[in-house]
């Protein structure tokens, strides 16, 4: 069933896609495939709170790419460094889902039932 808006709420560890209109809603997750190496802002690899999530957003953008091809609108939550790394890759990496982003939103993880409803109220 095609709808018409989605939310992606992501963290550094999983992803969680949502395709929604008014009466139905598919859900999708995409974890990380182990745990994400930090890059510090010197340029050094270590477990400093650097960002290096390529693969990771990979492989949300393939399912979001999949997903929200027919949507009209979409939205990214999550906890700023996140949200905020992700927002720029699907902007840089994806144009035609880049163009459809109406927003993201800094949130904490929220139960799936709350996240649809903050999304489906942000996105009208």
């Amino acid at each position: 069933m095609a709808h018409n808006q989605a939310v992606v709420w992501l963290d550094a560890r999983e992803a969680r896609v949502f395709s929604f209109d008014a009466e139905d809603v598919d859900k999708k997750r995409v974890k990380a495939e182990a745990p994400r190496k930090h890059v510090r802002h010197s340029g050094n690899v270590g477990d400093g709170k650097g960002r290096d999530n390529r693969e990771f957003f990979e492989a949300i953008l393939a399912e979001v790419e999949a997903t929200l091809a027919d949507v009209d609108g979409w939205m990214i939550a999550g906890p700023d460094g996140a949200r905020q790394d992700f927002e720029k890759y699907v902007r840089g990496h994806a144009e035609l889902l880049a163009k459809k982003l109406e927003k993201g939103e800094r949130m904490e993880q929220l139960d799936d039932a709350r996240l649809l409803d903050v999304a489906r109220r942000r996105l009208n």
